[in-house]
């Protein structure tokens, strides 16, 4: 699986996505998610104390014939047995983030 992950680590990734003017932040316990509007791309890195740490999870959403699927590529800094629970994790919240976009997108109020 090609890597879309350009950053080495958290730091350099908060840091680069924080300077674009299309990304919104929220901190989410010891995580910290970025939202950038223009190609619907979900970055998750983690803070230092978190199990993972040091790790980035870039997931972007994709639309094709009616269905959404979520493109998830990893960078963990973890123990391997851990960095498979990781994948795990978000493999299993994509379900959720595609039944998200795919009740927006059917929204008839979609802006």
């Amino acid at each position: 699986m090609a890597t879309d992950i350009p950053y080495a680590t958290p730091d350099l990734a908060l840091h680069a996505l924080r300077a674009l003017p299309q990304v919104r932040e929220r901190q989410d316990n010891d995580w910290v998610v970025l939202h950038d509007m223009q190609g619907q791309v979900f970055w998750s890195v983690t803070l230092p104390g978190n199990g993972w740490h040091p790790s980035i999870v870039r997931r972007q959403l994709r639309e094709q014939q009616g269905e959404v699927s979520v493109d998830m590529q990893v960078r963990c800094g973890a123990a391997e047995d851990e960095c498979d629970r990781l994948v795990q994790v978000f493999q299993a919240s994509n379900e959720n983030l595609r039944a998200a976009a795919r009740s927006l997108a059917e929204s008839p109020d979609n802006d």
